[in-house]
Protein backbone atom coordinates (compact mmCIF):
# COMPACT_ATOMS: atom_id res chain seq x y z
CA UNK A 1 0.00 0.00 0.00
CA UNK A 2 1.32 3.42 -0.92
CA UNK A 3 2.04 6.08 1.71
CA UNK A 4 -0.75 8.20 0.20
CA UNK A 5 -3.35 5.48 0.75
CA UNK A 6 -2.06 4.88 4.27
CA UNK A 7 -2.43 8.56 5.12
CA UNK A 8 -6.03 8.51 3.88
CA UNK A 9 -6.83 5.68 6.26
CA UNK A 10 -5.09 7.46 9.14
CA UNK A 11 -7.15 10.58 8.46
CA UNK A 12 -10.35 8.53 8.78
CA UNK A 13 -9.26 7.29 12.19
CA UNK A 14 -7.93 3.86 13.10
CA UNK A 15 -7.57 1.79 16.27
CA UNK A 16 -4.62 -0.42 15.26
CA UNK A 17 -1.58 0.55 13.19
CA UNK A 18 0.82 -2.02 11.71
CA UNK A 19 3.96 -0.78 10.01
CA UNK A 20 7.70 -1.03 9.52
CA UNK A 21 9.88 1.05 11.85
CA UNK A 22 10.99 3.33 9.03
CA UNK A 23 7.49 4.13 7.79
CA UNK A 24 6.14 4.71 11.29
CA UNK A 25 9.07 6.98 12.14
CA UNK A 26 8.54 8.95 8.93
CA UNK A 27 4.85 9.55 9.68
CA UNK A 28 5.61 10.53 13.28
CA UNK A 29 8.38 12.99 12.40
CA UNK A 30 6.29 14.65 9.68
CA UNK A 31 3.34 15.05 12.03
CA UNK A 32 1.12 12.62 10.14
CA UNK A 33 0.91 10.18 13.05
CA UNK A 34 0.30 11.14 16.68
CA UNK A 35 1.30 8.53 19.28
CA UNK A 36 -0.27 10.47 22.16
CA UNK A 37 -3.08 7.95 22.74
CA UNK A 38 -1.23 4.69 22.17
CA UNK A 39 -1.97 2.09 24.85
CA UNK A 40 -0.27 -0.99 23.35
CA UNK A 41 3.16 -1.12 21.68
CA UNK A 42 3.89 -4.49 20.00
CA UNK A 43 7.18 -5.35 18.28
CA UNK A 44 7.21 -8.58 16.27
CA UNK A 45 10.46 -10.29 15.21
CA UNK A 46 12.21 -7.84 17.48
CA UNK A 47 15.55 -9.64 17.21
CA UNK A 48 15.55 -8.95 13.46
CA UNK A 49 14.63 -5.30 14.04
CA UNK A 50 17.52 -4.93 16.47
CA UNK A 51 20.00 -6.67 14.17
CA UNK A 52 19.08 -4.10 11.52
CA UNK A 53 20.12 -1.30 13.87
CA UNK A 54 16.68 -0.10 15.01
CA UNK A 55 17.33 -0.03 18.78
CA UNK A 56 17.41 3.78 19.04
CA UNK A 57 14.43 4.14 16.72
CA UNK A 58 12.28 1.76 18.78
CA UNK A 59 13.34 3.51 21.98
CA UNK A 60 12.47 6.92 20.52
CA UNK A 61 9.04 5.73 19.38
CA UNK A 62 8.43 4.37 22.87
CA UNK A 63 9.33 7.72 24.45
CA UNK A 64 6.70 9.47 22.30
CA UNK A 65 3.95 7.30 23.78
CA UNK A 66 2.25 8.18 27.11
CA UNK A 67 3.60 5.97 29.87
CA UNK A 68 0.25 6.09 31.71
CA UNK A 69 -3.31 6.97 30.73
CA UNK A 70 -5.48 9.31 32.83
CA UNK A 71 -6.73 6.31 34.83
CA UNK A 72 -3.15 5.41 35.81
CA UNK A 73 -2.86 2.33 33.59
CA UNK A 74 0.64 1.81 32.22
CA UNK A 75 1.54 1.50 28.55
CA UNK A 76 1.55 -2.21 27.63
CA UNK A 77 4.67 -3.28 25.71
CA UNK A 78 4.97 -6.69 24.00
CA UNK A 79 7.99 -8.03 22.14
CA UNK A 80 7.96 -11.28 20.16
CA UNK A 81 11.05 -13.07 18.94
CA UNK A 82 12.24 -16.51 17.86
CA UNK A 83 15.42 -15.79 19.84
CA UNK A 84 13.82 -14.26 22.91
CA UNK A 85 16.76 -14.46 25.30
CA UNK A 86 19.39 -12.85 23.08
CA UNK A 87 21.41 -10.04 24.72
CA UNK A 88 19.93 -7.41 22.38
CA UNK A 89 16.34 -8.36 23.20
CA UNK A 90 17.13 -8.44 26.91
CA UNK A 91 18.71 -4.99 26.70
CA UNK A 92 15.65 -3.56 24.95
CA UNK A 93 13.34 -5.11 27.54
CA UNK A 94 15.37 -3.61 30.37
CA UNK A 95 15.28 -0.20 28.65
CA UNK A 96 11.62 0.23 27.78
CA UNK A 97 9.65 -2.37 29.77
CA UNK A 98 8.41 -2.21 33.37
CA UNK A 99 8.82 -5.53 35.20
CA UNK A 100 8.45 -7.63 32.02
CA UNK A 101 6.99 -11.15 32.16
CA UNK A 102 8.76 -13.64 29.91
CA UNK A 103 6.66 -16.26 28.12
CA UNK A 104 8.96 -18.84 26.52
CA UNK A 105 7.22 -21.26 24.14
CA UNK A 106 10.45 -22.91 23.04
CA UNK A 107 12.55 -23.43 26.12
CA UNK A 108 16.22 -24.06 25.51
CA UNK A 109 17.20 -24.36 21.87
CA UNK A 110 17.59 -27.95 20.76
CA UNK A 111 17.65 -29.84 17.49
CA UNK A 112 14.67 -32.18 16.85
CA UNK A 113 15.32 -35.89 16.34
CA UNK A 114 13.99 -35.55 12.81
CA UNK A 115 16.84 -33.23 11.80
CA UNK A 116 20.23 -34.60 10.83
CA UNK A 117 22.79 -31.81 10.71
CA UNK A 118 26.46 -31.83 9.79
CA UNK A 119 29.28 -29.46 8.92
CA UNK A 120 31.74 -29.52 6.03
CA UNK A 121 35.12 -27.86 6.47
CA UNK A 122 36.18 -25.53 3.66
CA UNK A 123 39.99 -25.51 3.68
CA UNK A 124 41.67 -23.63 0.81
CA UNK A 125 45.14 -24.64 2.03
CA UNK A 126 44.72 -28.37 1.44
CA UNK A 127 41.53 -29.22 -0.39
CA UNK A 128 41.27 -32.82 -1.58
CA UNK A 129 38.28 -32.60 -3.88
CA UNK A 130 40.66 -32.81 -6.84
CA UNK A 131 43.82 -34.75 -5.86
CA UNK A 132 45.66 -33.54 -8.97
CA UNK A 133 45.60 -30.01 -7.63
CA UNK A 134 45.55 -29.44 -3.87
CA UNK A 135 44.41 -25.85 -4.34
CA UNK A 136 42.13 -25.86 -7.38
CA UNK A 137 39.93 -23.08 -6.09
CA UNK A 138 41.43 -20.61 -8.55
CA UNK A 139 39.95 -22.69 -11.40
CA UNK A 140 36.35 -22.00 -10.41
CA UNK A 141 34.35 -20.67 -13.41
CA UNK A 142 34.17 -16.92 -13.95
CA UNK A 143 30.42 -16.89 -13.33
CA UNK A 144 31.10 -18.01 -9.74
CA UNK A 145 31.28 -14.37 -8.76
CA UNK A 146 32.21 -13.45 -5.20
CA UNK A 147 31.42 -10.31 -3.21
CA UNK A 148 34.35 -8.19 -4.51
CA UNK A 149 35.75 -7.71 -1.01
CA UNK A 150 39.16 -8.66 -2.47
CA UNK A 151 38.71 -6.90 -5.82
CA UNK A 152 41.73 -4.67 -5.11
CA UNK A 153 43.93 -7.24 -3.40
CA UNK A 154 45.64 -8.68 -6.51
CA UNK A 155 44.69 -12.24 -5.57
CA UNK A 156 47.22 -14.87 -6.68
CA UNK A 157 46.44 -18.57 -6.19
CA UNK A 158 50.08 -19.55 -5.70
CA UNK A 159 50.34 -17.45 -2.55
CA UNK A 160 48.74 -18.19 0.80
CA UNK A 161 48.26 -14.73 2.23
CA UNK A 162 45.26 -14.06 4.46
CA UNK A 163 43.49 -12.32 1.59
CA UNK A 164 44.26 -15.11 -0.92
CA UNK A 165 42.85 -17.77 1.39
CA UNK A 166 39.78 -15.67 2.16
CA UNK A 167 38.99 -15.40 -1.54
CA UNK A 168 39.68 -19.12 -1.84
CA UNK A 169 36.98 -19.87 0.72
CA UNK A 170 34.44 -17.82 -1.23
CA UNK A 171 35.19 -19.68 -4.47
CA UNK A 172 35.40 -23.14 -2.93
CA UNK A 173 31.95 -22.82 -1.42
CA UNK A 174 30.42 -22.87 -4.91
CA UNK A 175 32.04 -26.21 -5.70
CA UNK A 176 30.99 -27.66 -2.37
CA UNK A 177 27.46 -26.39 -2.97
CA UNK A 178 27.23 -28.40 -6.19
CA UNK A 179 28.77 -31.42 -4.48
CA UNK A 180 26.14 -31.36 -1.71
CA UNK A 181 23.27 -30.95 -4.18
CA UNK A 182 24.48 -33.71 -6.49
CA UNK A 183 25.46 -36.19 -3.77
CA UNK A 184 22.03 -36.08 -2.17
CA UNK A 185 20.13 -35.47 -5.42
CA UNK A 186 18.37 -32.57 -3.74
CA UNK A 187 15.06 -31.84 -5.38
CA UNK A 188 14.16 -29.08 -2.91
CA UNK A 189 16.30 -27.08 -0.50
CA UNK A 190 16.64 -23.72 1.19
CA UNK A 191 20.09 -22.13 0.86
CA UNK A 192 20.90 -19.56 3.52
CA UNK A 193 23.39 -16.79 2.73
CA UNK A 194 24.70 -14.08 5.01
CA UNK A 195 24.05 -11.09 2.74
CA UNK A 196 21.73 -10.09 -0.09
CA UNK A 197 24.74 -9.82 -2.39
CA UNK A 198 25.71 -13.41 -1.60
CA UNK A 199 22.15 -14.49 -2.40
CA UNK A 200 22.30 -12.80 -5.80
CA UNK A 201 25.67 -14.37 -6.58
CA UNK A 202 24.56 -17.88 -5.61
CA UNK A 203 21.40 -17.50 -7.70
CA UNK A 204 23.47 -16.42 -10.72
CA UNK A 205 25.90 -19.30 -10.22
CA UNK A 206 23.25 -22.02 -10.00
CA UNK A 207 21.26 -20.67 -12.93
CA UNK A 208 24.35 -20.50 -15.12
CA UNK A 209 25.59 -23.91 -14.00
CA UNK A 210 22.24 -25.38 -15.00
CA UNK A 211 22.33 -23.88 -18.49
CA UNK A 212 21.01 -20.38 -17.93
CA UNK A 213 17.69 -18.83 -16.90
CA UNK A 214 16.17 -19.51 -20.36
CA UNK A 215 17.30 -23.13 -20.65
CA UNK A 216 14.47 -25.54 -21.46
CA UNK A 217 15.75 -27.90 -18.77
CA UNK A 218 17.79 -26.42 -15.94
CA UNK A 219 19.02 -28.84 -13.29
CA UNK A 220 19.58 -26.09 -10.74
CA UNK A 221 16.41 -24.00 -10.97
CA UNK A 222 16.37 -21.45 -8.16
CA UNK A 223 14.71 -18.29 -6.91
CA UNK A 224 15.91 -15.58 -4.55
CA UNK A 225 14.08 -13.83 -1.73
CA UNK A 226 15.48 -10.78 0.06
CA UNK A 227 14.51 -7.19 0.85
CA UNK A 228 16.05 -5.70 -2.30
CA UNK A 229 13.60 -7.69 -4.43
CA UNK A 230 10.22 -6.06 -4.92
CA UNK A 231 7.31 -7.53 -2.96
CA UNK A 232 5.51 -8.95 -6.05
CA UNK A 233 8.74 -10.68 -7.12
CA UNK A 234 9.28 -12.14 -3.66
CA UNK A 235 5.75 -13.51 -3.59
CA UNK A 236 6.10 -14.97 -7.07
CA UNK A 237 9.46 -16.55 -6.25
CA UNK A 238 8.17 -18.10 -3.05
CA UNK A 239 5.17 -19.52 -4.89
CA UNK A 240 7.45 -21.03 -7.54
CA UNK A 241 9.40 -22.76 -4.80
CA UNK A 242 6.24 -24.05 -3.12
CA UNK A 243 4.87 -25.32 -6.45
CA UNK A 244 8.11 -27.10 -7.32
CA UNK A 245 8.93 -24.88 -10.30
CA UNK A 246 12.19 -23.95 -8.55
CA UNK A 247 14.28 -26.50 -6.67
CA UNK A 248 16.17 -24.03 -4.50
CA UNK A 249 15.12 -21.02 -2.44
CA UNK A 250 18.03 -18.69 -1.68
CA UNK A 251 17.50 -16.21 1.14
CA UNK A 252 18.91 -14.34 4.14
CA UNK A 253 17.89 -14.92 7.75
CA UNK A 254 15.67 -11.83 7.75
CA UNK A 255 13.88 -12.71 4.51
CA UNK A 256 13.23 -16.27 5.68
CA UNK A 257 11.20 -15.17 8.68
CA UNK A 258 7.55 -15.94 8.17
CA UNK A 259 8.20 -18.34 5.29
CA UNK A 260 6.36 -21.60 5.88
CA UNK A 261 6.90 -24.34 3.31
CA UNK A 262 5.94 -27.87 4.32
CA UNK A 263 8.07 -30.94 3.76
CA UNK A 264 11.40 -29.28 2.97
CA UNK A 265 14.02 -32.07 3.02
CA UNK A 266 17.26 -30.05 2.90
CA UNK A 267 18.87 -26.86 4.18
CA UNK A 268 22.33 -25.62 3.20
CA UNK A 269 24.07 -22.96 5.27
CA UNK A 270 26.29 -21.38 2.62
CA UNK A 271 27.66 -19.23 5.45
CA UNK A 272 27.32 -19.81 9.18
CA UNK A 273 24.87 -17.36 10.80
CA UNK A 274 26.17 -14.36 12.75
CA UNK A 275 24.12 -15.34 15.81
CA UNK A 276 24.09 -18.83 17.30
CA UNK A 277 20.32 -18.75 17.88
CA UNK A 278 19.75 -18.41 14.14
CA UNK A 279 21.44 -21.76 13.52
CA UNK A 280 18.56 -23.61 15.17
CA UNK A 281 16.09 -21.29 13.45
CA UNK A 282 17.61 -22.11 10.04
CA UNK A 283 17.91 -25.87 10.32
CA UNK A 284 14.46 -26.03 11.89
CA UNK A 285 13.08 -25.48 8.40
CA UNK A 286 13.53 -29.21 7.85
CA UNK A 287 12.37 -32.13 9.97
CA UNK A 288 8.85 -30.79 10.44
CA UNK A 289 5.66 -32.89 10.65
CA UNK A 290 7.78 -35.90 11.64
CA UNK A 291 9.56 -35.89 8.27
CA UNK A 292 13.30 -36.42 8.14
CA UNK A 293 15.54 -33.54 7.11
CA UNK A 294 19.23 -32.87 6.52
CA UNK A 295 21.03 -29.58 7.15
CA UNK A 296 24.59 -29.09 5.87
CA UNK A 297 26.70 -26.12 6.99
CA UNK A 298 29.87 -24.90 5.29
CA UNK A 299 32.53 -23.81 7.78
CA UNK A 300 35.72 -22.15 6.55
CA UNK A 301 38.89 -23.21 8.35
CA UNK A 302 40.47 -19.78 7.82
CA UNK A 303 39.11 -16.27 8.43
CA UNK A 304 37.00 -14.84 5.62
CA UNK A 305 36.81 -11.12 4.98
CA UNK A 306 33.17 -10.09 4.51
CA UNK A 307 31.03 -6.98 4.21
CA UNK A 308 29.75 -5.39 7.42
CA UNK A 309 28.24 -2.11 6.29
CA UNK A 310 28.11 0.72 8.79
CA UNK A 311 27.85 3.41 6.13
CA UNK A 312 24.68 5.55 5.80
CA UNK A 313 23.81 3.84 2.49
CA UNK A 314 23.87 0.40 4.16
CA UNK A 315 26.04 -0.99 1.39
CA UNK A 316 24.36 0.46 -1.67
CA UNK A 317 27.16 1.64 -3.94
CA UNK A 318 29.74 1.09 -1.20
CA UNK A 319 33.19 -0.20 -2.18
CA UNK A 320 35.06 0.65 1.05
CA UNK A 321 36.90 -2.63 1.70
CA UNK A 322 38.83 -1.34 4.70
CA UNK A 323 38.06 -2.92 8.05
CA UNK A 324 35.43 -1.33 10.29
CA UNK A 325 38.06 -0.27 12.82
CA UNK A 326 39.82 1.55 9.97
CA UNK A 327 36.67 3.40 8.93
CA UNK A 328 35.63 0.83 6.36
CA UNK A 329 32.81 -1.66 5.91
CA UNK A 330 34.41 -5.10 6.27
CA UNK A 331 35.26 -7.53 9.07
CA UNK A 332 37.11 -10.82 9.36
CA UNK A 333 34.50 -13.56 9.75
CA UNK A 334 35.54 -16.42 12.03
CA UNK A 335 33.36 -19.42 11.22
CA UNK A 336 35.21 -21.92 13.45
CA UNK A 337 34.46 -19.68 16.42
CA UNK A 338 30.83 -19.34 15.35
CA UNK A 339 30.60 -23.12 15.09
CA UNK A 340 31.99 -23.47 18.62
CA UNK A 341 29.38 -21.04 19.91
CA UNK A 342 26.60 -22.98 18.17
CA UNK A 343 27.79 -26.29 19.61
CA UNK A 344 28.00 -24.82 23.11
CA UNK A 345 24.53 -23.34 22.66
CA UNK A 346 22.82 -26.60 21.66
CA UNK A 347 25.05 -28.81 23.80
CA UNK A 348 26.22 -31.22 21.09
CA UNK A 349 29.22 -31.70 18.84
CA UNK A 350 27.97 -31.49 15.27
CA UNK A 351 29.29 -34.36 13.11
CA UNK A 352 31.49 -33.56 10.12
CA UNK A 353 31.27 -34.75 6.51
CA UNK A 354 34.16 -35.05 4.09
CA UNK A 355 34.21 -33.51 0.61
CA UNK A 356 32.04 -36.33 -0.78
CA UNK A 357 29.12 -34.99 1.34
CA UNK A 358 28.00 -38.57 2.03
CA UNK A 359 26.23 -39.07 5.35
CA UNK A 360 27.32 -42.35 7.02
CA UNK A 361 24.26 -44.44 7.79
CA UNK A 362 25.70 -45.65 11.07
CA UNK A 363 25.76 -42.07 12.33
CA UNK A 364 22.00 -42.23 12.83
CA UNK A 365 19.30 -44.91 13.04
CA UNK A 366 19.82 -46.57 9.70
CA UNK A 367 19.17 -45.39 6.19
CA UNK A 368 16.58 -42.62 5.90
CA UNK A 369 14.90 -40.78 3.07
CA UNK A 370 15.02 -37.04 3.65
CA UNK A 371 11.67 -35.38 3.15
CA UNK A 372 9.80 -38.61 3.99
CA UNK A 373 8.21 -39.60 7.28
CA UNK A 374 10.67 -41.45 9.48
CA UNK A 375 10.26 -45.04 10.61
CA UNK A 376 8.64 -44.65 14.01
CA UNK A 377 9.49 -48.24 14.89
CA UNK A 378 13.14 -47.23 15.16
CA UNK A 379 12.75 -44.35 17.54
CA UNK A 380 9.82 -43.05 19.54
CA UNK A 381 9.58 -39.61 21.10
CA UNK A 382 7.01 -37.23 22.45
CA UNK A 383 5.47 -35.17 19.66
CA UNK A 384 6.40 -31.51 19.36
CA UNK A 385 2.78 -30.46 19.84
CA UNK A 386 2.51 -32.44 23.08
CA UNK A 387 5.67 -30.85 24.42
CA UNK A 388 4.37 -27.36 23.68
CA UNK A 389 0.82 -27.95 24.95
CA UNK A 390 1.33 -26.38 28.43
CA UNK A 391 3.03 -23.29 26.97
CA UNK A 392 0.34 -22.89 24.31
CA UNK A 393 -2.35 -23.08 26.99
CA UNK A 394 -0.57 -20.34 28.95
CA UNK A 395 -0.27 -18.19 25.85
CA UNK A 396 -3.97 -18.67 25.08
CA UNK A 397 -4.85 -17.49 28.56
CA UNK A 398 -2.59 -14.43 28.24
CA UNK A 399 -4.06 -13.60 24.83
CA UNK A 400 -7.60 -13.80 26.24
CA UNK A 401 -6.63 -11.49 29.08
CA UNK A 402 -5.02 -9.01 26.68
CA UNK A 403 -8.09 -8.93 24.43
CA UNK A 404 -10.41 -8.50 27.40
CA UNK A 405 -8.28 -5.64 28.73
CA UNK A 406 -8.31 -3.98 25.31
CA UNK A 407 -12.12 -4.18 25.07
CA UNK A 408 -12.49 -2.77 28.58
CA UNK A 409 -10.14 0.06 27.62
CA UNK A 410 -12.26 0.91 24.56
CA UNK A 411 -15.49 1.01 26.57
CA UNK A 412 -13.91 3.28 29.17
CA UNK A 413 -12.76 5.92 26.65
Amino acid sequence: MSAKDQLKQLAQGVEIIVGTPGRVEDFVKTGKLDLGRVRFFVMDEVDALLSQGHFNLLRDLYKRMPQEDPAGRRLQVVVCSATLHSPDVTKLAETIMYHPAWVDLKGMDSVPDTVHHAVVRIDPTRDTSRPSDARWWHQVPAYARTDDVHARDNIKPQRQSKEDLSEGVKRLKYKYLLAAIDQHQMDQAIIFCRTKLDCDNVERFLQTEGGGAKAMVNGYTCVCVHSDRRVPERRENLQKFKDGEARFLICTDVAARGIDVKGIPYVINFTMPDEKQNYVHRIGRVGRADRMGLAISFVATVPEKVWYHKCPARGKGCHNTRLVEQGGCTIWYDEPNLLSEVQAHIGVVIPELDESMAVPHHEYDGKVVYGEARDKNKQQYAGHAALLAPSVAELTSLEHSAQTSYLQLLTSL
